[in-house]
């Protein structure tokens, strides 16, 4: 059994739960309105206590995010590629990560037609999605770009979509979440820093 405790920055105990299995340590003190940060670990009669340094938080507000996003492969200049989309700096992800093109759906919105439209705005190409591959459901609770603590449920669907020309990319969506758009060579893929969710999309090389 894992314990995970919440202390002030004078190490008084302000929280303590046991983690259930399959949820992030820090989800459960971020549950309660805190704001952790790891800081070690102890062993407490036999079972492992993770310690984080909380401070007030507020309770997470429930945001949920539909999406829809694109595997498009395709031969651009003689050479087997697929098209990948990186992000703006305001995006938080690891490494410069690169990812699929796709995003948030709009309300009402049919998923098919979702994932064509990100794919034209992020790319500048013209794509028909023709096969749902997979829908991916993640949960977290964190902090938003704006600073907002929030309890995250990302539903995502996944397309294999057809390109039948293949061209420059170009952003559509300036301002937006994407920085840049590229034909990559699947022979490059194995090196390049992927999204990790969407790795297991990337076809073989």
């Amino acid at each position: 059994m894992v314990r995970v405790r919440g202390v002030d920055h004078r190490g008084r105990v302000l929280a303590e739960d046991v983690v259930p299995h399959g949820i992030d340590p820090a989800a459960v003190l971020q549950a309660d309105g805190h704001d952790p940060v790891w800081t070690g670990s102890e062993v407490v009669d036999g079972e492992l206590v993770l310690v984080y340094r909380v401070r007030p938080g507020g309770r997470p507000e429930p945001h949920q995010r539909l999406s829809a996003y694109a595997v498009v492969q395709a031969t651009f200049r003689g050479v087997p590629s697929l098209l990948l989309t990186s992000f703006a700096r305001r995006v938080r992800v690891r490494n410069g990560a690169w990812g699929l093109p796709g995003g948030g759906l709009e309300p009402g919105e049919d998923p098919v037609s979702g994932a064509e439209r990100e794919v034209w705005e992020e790319t500048g190409q013209h794509v028909r999605a023709v096969e749902p591959l997979d829908l991916v459901s993640r949960h977290w609770t964190g902090r938003a770009p704006s600073g907002r603590l929030e309890d995250y449920h990302a539903v995502s669907m996944v397309y294999r979509a057809h390109c039948s020309d293949p061209a420059e990319t170009v952003v559509h969506d300036v301002g937006g979440s994407t920085a840049d758009a590229r034909w990559v060579p699947l022979a490059d893929l194995p090196t390049l820093p992927v999204l990790d969710w969407q790795r297991r999309f990337l076809p073989p090389t």
